[in-house]
């Protein structure tokens, strides 16, 4: 660096050398009112003459800046430590520490490195001593005499620029700090986040359900969780790629097959979730695993599909437990018995096919229906039933129900209620016929009984009846009496007669047990007549006999006579307020069969209705209400069947009036 140059300008007269280094002021062109408004910076200036630092500060004063002095280096350095200096107006020669060696000192402290130094020299400087600023830091020089508004341009430039240096330190140190603050609050979220993201993996590693993610569009890499891999058999963290790929998988639809490939593949292929899909998956050492499963596309910030995530449910157990209650109900639709399960208010909720057979209802019509409502189940019983259910106990005993079509049966009902359960399984078995064939033995047995008693009577009167009869006979043509008694004791002797007849007649069927024989057809039918005389007049039935052709025999007589009193007896009870009954005899055939005898019945009552056609011969089937047992047809049907013969009927309604024929054909 040159050497310091010597300053020649004398230091006795201060107001000399502030004239001599002031030139002439120029109208101010500076606008201040600006500066005003902002911060002001502060400006140091260093001069070792007081004078020319009064003239810097007349000159700059406008600028509305805090301007500095220092005489010395010393002073300077001690001013530049305290504050913060924008720019340092420096003069070249003074004592001590000379204008380059401050500049020196300030460019090896850090703080003060780019404090930008305008030189002010009086005397005229070489270019070395140019140099040798401008490596020590000066931006400018200025000579003397100094120009005002070139001395306030360029201390202004250099404020506003520190001004503006300022402002973008604190504005990049508030920037500084707000990146900070972000800074720490997006590691504070980062580090929620991936608590989260470990939470969420522990949570799907426990999870019940498997989870699977697709982690590519191919999916060459499947992750998934613990249940996951333990529902294909694999091993924790293993790919389940491999797995997918290699074990042979069915995929069903609402328990269709569909050609479909598996739920992850399918949401990535599609981009859009998937439906609910059963998935049936073979492992390696054959167990079949069933699975309900469903999968969502997963997308990148492009909307590209980055890969899936689906779940699956582990349904093989139940899968089973259908299966096996598929075949319990299967079962349960084999039995004959009414099946149905309820709940304690009676909702149906399970009605098997013996239910429908027996009841008449359908499943659909059944299920979803109050079983009491239904059924007609008596309140009473329903009561005694409900509080032996309600204890835990099962519940034996018989029910009247109602079916569908409106008929009354018996049923022999089973219930029980399942452990910690409200439903209540119910088994009921048709015991109707059985009711009722109890009914009509114990009715037989009352008849058997009474016929024992009237076959005794019969034949305990018929002796003393004889006898009367010969004395009738006797008195009839005895000569003591006149024509008149002659008839009374002829028509006593006719009524006693027809009374010996009854007696006989009855005794025939105490005898039934006996061997048959043959009898005239025509003879049978009119005994049966006989005895239904009284019937006939007291109904005002008109009674017409028919007997076509020469007289023909009937074996088995005493059952052929049964089969006869059942059909007239119900003709006559078919008209009580009168009507006409006729008997025919004739021949008569059935398809497939020999030219036989046929016995025709007809009577003139309200007929046989069409709902009750079908049944009409079925046991314990009567349109008498109370007063039948239903076993009369379904009998005579069976004596006539036994010995080859039919038993037919029609009923003809015209112009509001019937006629019914029971036929009898049986062979010659």
């Amino acid at each position: 660096m040159a050497a310091p140059i010597a300053m020649n300008i004398s230091t006795t007269n201060t107001d000399t050398i502030a004239e001599s280094a002031i030139a002439p002021v120029q109208p101010a062109r500076w606008t201040s009112g600006t500066a005003r408004n902002k911060l002001p910076v502060n400006i140091l200036m260093v001069d070792d003459q007081p004078g020319k630092l009064i003239a810097y500060e007349a000159i700059l004063h406008e600028l509305g800046e805090n301007l500095i002095q220092a005489t010395t280096g010393r002073e300077a350095l001690e001013h530049l430590l305290k504050g913060d200096v924008a720019i340092v107006l420096m003069d070249v020669s003074m004592p001590e520490i000379d204008g380059f060696e401050l500049a020196d000192m300030m460019r090896q402290h850090p703080r003060f490195q780019k404090i930008p130094i305008i030189f002010i020299s009086a005397i005229h400087l070489s270019e070395i001593d140019r140099i040798r600023g401008y490596q020590s830091g000066a931006v400018d020089y200025i000579s003397v005499p100094v120009v005002p508004e070139v001395l306030r341009a360029k201390v202004s430039v250099f404020a506003e620029l520190h001004r503006k240096t300022r402002e973008l330190q604190e504005l990049n140190h508030e920037l500084e700090a707000r990146v900070a603050e972000r800074s720490e609050e997006l590691r504070r979220l980062n580090t929620q986040l991936q608590e989260r993201v470990a939470e969420l993996e522990s949570i799907m590693q426990v999870l019940p359900i498997g989870v699977a993610v697709a982690e590519d569009p191919e999916c060459k890499v499947i992750r998934g969780n613990a249940a996951a891999s333990e529902m294909l058999g694999l091993k924790r963290g293993d790919n389940l790629s491999a797995a997918a790929r290699r074990l042979p998988a069915r995929v069903m639809q609402n328990g269709v097959n569909v050609l479909a490939a598996p739920p992850l593949e399918t949401a990535i292929q599609t981009g859009r979730p998937t439906d609910i899909l059963e998935v049936s998956v073979a492992k390696d050492d054959g167990a079949q695993v069933h699975m309900i499963a469903s999968a969502s596309p997963l997308f990148d910030d492009s909307g590209n599909v980055r890969g899936a995530v689906g779940a699956f449910f582990d349904v093989t157990d139940r899968k089973h437990m259908e299966e096996a209650l598929r075949e319990r109900a299967e079962l349960l639709e084999l039995a004959s018995e009414a099946i149905m399960v309820r709940d304690s208010a009676g909702t149906i909720h399970f009605w098997n096919a013996g239910a429908e057979t027996l009841y008449g209802w359908s499943r659909d019509e059944a299920v979803g229906r109050n079983a009491h409502a239904l059924l007609g189940t008596d309140p009473a019983v329903r009561a005694e039933f409900a509080e032996v259910l309600k204890s835990g106990e099962r519940w034996e005993g018989n029910l009247r129900h109602t079916t569908k079509d409106g008929r009354e049966i018996i049923v022999a009902s089973r219930q029980a209620r399942q452990m910690h359960s409200a439903l209540i399984l119910e088994i009921n078995r048709d015991i109707t016929s059985q009711q009722l064939a109890e009914e009509a033995l114990r009715r037989s047995d009352r008849f058997a009984a009474m016929g024992k008693v009237a076959g005794i009577v019969a034949h305990e009167i018929n002796n003393p009846l004889a006898a009367i009869t010969n004395t009738f006979y006797l008195l009839r043509t005895h000569p003591s009496l006149d024509e008149q008694a002659q008839y009374y004791a002829e028509l006593a002797e006719q009524e006693l007669t027809r009374v010996s007849h009854i007696a006989k007649q009855t005794l025939s069927f105490y005898r039934e047990s006996q061997p048959s024989g043959e009898a005239p057809l025509r003879e049978l039918l009119d005994d049966v007549l006989e005895l239904q005389q009284r019937l006939l007049r007291m109904q005002r039935i008109t009674l017409e006999r028919r007997y076509a052709g020469e007289e023909r025999t009937v074996r088995y007589s005493v059952e052929m006579k049964q089969v006869f009193m059942n059909l007239i007896g119900n003709a006559i009870q078919a008209m009580p307020e009168g009507g006409r009954l006729r008997i025919g005899i004739g021949s008569g055939s059935v398809a497939g069969r020999p030219a036989g005898v046929r016995i025709s019945i007809t009577d003139t009552g309200p007929g046989v209705q069409p709902e009750h056609a079908r049944r009409l011969f079925e046991p314990f089937f009567t349109t008498k209400e109370a007063k039948g047992t239903g076993l009369g047809l379904w009998i005579s049907r069976g004596i006539v069947e036994k010995y080859d013969g039919t038993l037919r009927f029609r009923t003809v309604f015209a112009n509001g009036r019937a006629a019914t024929c029971f036929q009898v054909i049986l062979p010659s």
